[in-house]
């Protein structure tokens, strides 16, 4: 993988086809059992990279003090932390140290009864049983993102499709206080309006609610990936990020936003 732009992550509808007797699959036949060593050597790397990105200096200026984002983020108060698409943290670098950001969220900037998970359909059942050591759980069906939040909740999704964004949006587009209670931190929506505007047809018709959802978020671009390595695995992770809330007024009719952005 190349410095720049991420290849984004999908969110497959069906399972990974791996095979239901295989220790490492997600599924829910599981014959043997899950070897407790592997799973503690992932914890152990997964806290490896928690103190890492805890040291960087991407997560010193992250959320500075008394700044416009850190306010908003206290005054959405989420009460819970959802980390989707986030891939292989067992084979991935990138991964480990996306996981890592979301454990530091949780831990710094979420009120202490905040609730966490993440999900992606690749994730192998050793994963699971390491991020419920790390304190995630872990859903067993994939909603393809359409998540109705009954909370405030900050979304991070690393390097998603923007169907996803866009599937999370729709399902929290009933009304402005539905929408209110979303925070995503992921691809920057103003971007893909400019890609929308370079005559990119099937942008537009995958991403209507991201595209109509421009208009009233307050969008901020994290600003460096943080310390690099050889591997540059930091910038893997952390590129094109952006911290996305959506001040919509009460009496914006979404309804409508998405029909005038269709026309």
């Amino acid at each position: 993988m190349r410095r720049g732009p991420s290849p984004t992550h999908s969110l497959p509808t069906r399972r990974s086809s791996a095979s239901p007797r295989d220790p490492n699959s997600l599924g829910p036949l599981r014959p043997f059992p899950l070897d407790p060593a592997c799973v503690s050597r992932l914890v152990a790397r997964a806290h490896a990279a928690i103190s890492r990105v805890a040291a960087s200096r991407l997560y010193r200026r992250l959320l500075p003090p008394d700044s416009p984002l850190r306010r908003r983020l206290a005054l959405l108060a989420p009460a819970r932390l959802s980390l989707l698409g986030v891939g292989s943290f067992e084979s991935s670098p990138a991964a480990r140290l996306q996981l890592a950001l979301a454990a530091l969220l949780r831990r710094d900037f979420l009120p202490y009864a905040a609730s966490a998970d993440l999900f992606d359909p690749v994730l192998s059942a050793v994963e699971c049983a390491a991020a419920a050591e790390l304190g995630f759980s872990v859903p067993s069906i994939d909603d393809g993102c359409r998540l109705h939040v009954e909370e405030p909740t900050l979304f991070y999704m690393p390097h998603c499709e923007v169907l996803l964004y866009d599937a999370l949006l729709a399902a929290n587009w009933e009304s402005p206080a539905q929408l209110r209670r979303v925070c995503v931190l992921g691809n920057s929506f103003r971007r893909y309006g400019l890609q929308a505007k370079d005559n990119r047809s099937v942008l537009a018709a995958k991403a209507a609610h991201v595209l109509a959802a421009r208009r009233f978020a307050w969008e901020e671009r994290v600003g460096e990936t943080g310390d690099l390595d050889d591997e540059d695995w930091f910038a893997r992770a952390f590129n094109e990020m952006s911290w996305h809330f959506f001040e919509v007024e009460d009496d914006v009719d979404l309804a409508a936003s998405i029909a005038g952005g269709r026309r």
